[in-house]
């Protein structure tokens, strides 16, 4: 089909014509362009508005969930300094109650409460309160005005307060956080005493605060982060007041008698912890965007210049498509007569497989009565017939076998070629069978010379099978093995190999070459074709004896060195396989002597395995 030549952009006749129309069509397009354009654009920044903005959402409750985090910590190691000095109380309160309250001295007091405070800086100092005043101070150095203090009548009214519900309850009551006359800021816990299963007193402890809070580790502005600790009230005594306004994080932690709430902020506000990466991503967006619009911008000036190159390509693929039609229809007509020829050789070779199938009933009828009367002919103890009569019939009747097993190649492969041929599996043994074709042949390898050897290692082997097919594989493989052997022996091993059965056939025969032995299964084939090949029969023996094998779910297998003789091997599935403990061995030899003929010796005999 001949192609015509593709004209070049910018080149030919075209080229005026596209010329004329090129600005109305430019002014047109251009303004389509600028539309697009300015739509795609504001959607874009549209699109990274509510994109920045959920960005700007998430890296803040990232940072937030952070900062929470290390509330969690501090707040856990404020709560075990503050139980840590909680605990000094009970250590009082059993001193003064195995003392039976009363009975133990100021020194003794001294020493028990320097003994619990230790070498603490947060606890300022350790009471004794009997009827609201306070009878034992430690340390009394610096602390001189205190001793003997009424605490009910305090002029700070949540100290009277307080007093007054540690006395009516059994648990740690905390005061504050208070402005001691000493100067700073502290708390004073305060725990019930007992002696006689009445109050005695209060055990009391006054814990500074910016000590507590140092020895927790909790710092005013730590990492760009401003604490605060506030009370229950809401009174602020650690930090700033703006850190509550400035909705920051908060843990609460739990007290006795009421609780703190510890928050913490950014110091320049949560904007200022997230700006960097907002920043970041916003410049990735505009980088993003750019990118973008310049793509489109790219694209849409390049669909211009593709539009007109369309317009120019269009014509001759026109041209192109015409004559490619045109080709297609010729194809359709040469595909439809190639269907037909292709129905014709299926009908022809339908026909043949028929003829032949008929022919060969026909043939095999009249064949029978034929080999019938020439068995009548041929009586071996009948001594009025001549030598040379003898010799008559016996090629008769062997011309006769010939022709009746061309015959029933034929029929057997026309069957099997057109799934008409029948298989009735049944169990039998198949040494047994084996043993029964090997006998069959017995006097073929006489007449030819050679040793027919039967070897078993087992004694029974029941299989699931056709027998007909079956056999009339063995067959042909023994046929063929004593028919290609010149001299020298044909062997027939039985073996079992775990649930499997496996029969070998070697010769010592003529073998196959390399190159034909990958066509030694194919229908009509043999090595040596013409009318002067040195070995008559149809080539179907090996192709029926692989079907009528792969029919019965086994296997067969090949192995030939040309000149030295072939083995091929089969392999069936078994029931129930029996073992000799030693090889069975049946063998007809052929025994040549100097000065007579040939003397034929069948015996059977059993070696050791």
């Amino acid at each position: 089909m001949s192609r015509l030549p593709m004209r070049e952009f910018g080149k030919g006749p075209p080229a005026p014509a596209i010329a004329t129309n090129h600005r109305p069509f430019m002014l047109r397009y251009t303004y389509k362009e600028f539309t697009s354009f300015s739509l795609i654009l504001l959607l874009m920044v549209w699109a990274f508005y509510l994109l920045d903005s959920v960005h700007g959402r998430w890296v803040e409750s990232r940072v937030r969930t952070n900062v929470a985090e290390q509330l969690v910590q501090q707040s856990v190691m404020l709560g075990n300094a503050l139980n840590n000095k909680l605990s000094l109380l009970y250590g009082l309160r059993s001193f003064v109650e195995t003392r039976s309250a009363s009975q133990f001295t100021s020194e003794e007091f001294d020493n028990i409460a320097a003994t619990l405070r230790g070498n603490s800086a947060a606890i300022r100092g350790m009471q004794l309160v009997k009827n609201g005043v306070i009878t034992n101070m430690y340390p009394l150095k610096g602390n001189e005005a205190a001793l003997g203090h009424n605490l009910l009548e305090d002029p700070r009214p949540a100290v009277a307060v307080s007093v007054r519900r540690a006395y009516e309850n059994d648990f740690v009551t905390i005061n504050g956080p208070l402005e001691l006359k000493q100067g700073g800021q502290a708390i004073v816990a305060r725990l019930p005493i007992r002696a006689k299963g009445k109050v005695w007193g209060l055990a009391a402890i006054i814990i500074d605060l910016p000590e507590l809070f140092m020895e927790s580790g909790l710092d005013t502005d730590e990492a760009g982060l401003l604490f605060a600790v506030r009370d229950q009230n809401r009174g602020t005594f650690f930090g700033s007041e703006e850190v509550f306004a400035n909705t920051p994080e908060q843990q609460r932690i739990p007290l006795l008698d009421g609780y703190w709430d510890l928050a913490a902020a950014p110091k320049d506000g949560w904007l200022s912890l997230v700006a960097e990466q907002v920043l970041a991503f916003r410049i990735a967006g505009v980088i993003i965007i750019l990118l973008l619009m310049t793509l489109f911008f790219v694209s849409s000036r390049s669909k211009y210049i593709l539009h007109k190159l369309v317009d120019r390509r269009t014509q001759e693929l026109e041209l192109l498509n015409t004559e490619l039609r045109h080709e297609v229809e010729a194809r359709k007509r040469t595909e439809a007569d190639l269907i037909t020829a292709r129905d014709k050789a299926q009908h022809s070779d339908r026909l043949k497989d028929a003829f032949i199938a008929t022919m060969s009933h026909e043939i095999r009828t009249p064949l029978h009565v034929i080999l019938g009367y020439v068995d009548l002919l041929h009586n071996p103890d009948d001594q009025s017939v001549s030598e040379e009569h003898a010799m008559y019939t016996q090629s008769m009747k062997s011309a006769g076998r010939r022709l009746m097993r061309s015959v029933e190649e034929l029929l057997h492969i026309s069957s099997l070629r057109a799934g008409t041929f029948k298989v009735d599996p049944e169990d039998f043994d198949l040494v047994e069978s084996t043993r029964a074709v090997v006998r069959e042949f017995r006097e073929a390898a006489k007449e030819r010379g050679l040793s027919l050897v039967l070897k078993s290692t087992l004694s029974k082997a029941c299989i699931y099978a056709d027998r007909y097919s079956l056999e009339q594989a063995i067959t042909n493989l023994v046929d063929n093995a004593i028919k290609y052997t010149e001299t020298g022996e044909v062997e027939i091993f039985l073996q079992g190999e775990g649930n499997d059965c496996t029969l070998r056939v070697k010769d010592t025969g003529i073998g196959i070459s390399d190159e034909y032995i990958r066509h030694v299964f194919d229908v009509f084939s043999q090595e040596k074709i013409g009318y002067n090949r040195p070995y008559d029969g149809l080539g179907l023996g090996l192709s029926l004896t692989r079907q009528f094998v792969e029919l019965n779910s086994g296997k067969i297998d090949v192995r030939s060195e040309k000149g030295k003789g072939s083995e091929f091997t089969l392999s069936f599935p078994t029931i129930m396989p029996v073992e000799h403990v030693i090889v069975e061995e049946e063998r007809v030899n052929v025994l040549q002597h100097a000065n007579g003929p040939s003397l034929t010796l069948i015996q059977t005999v059993a070696q050791v395995a």
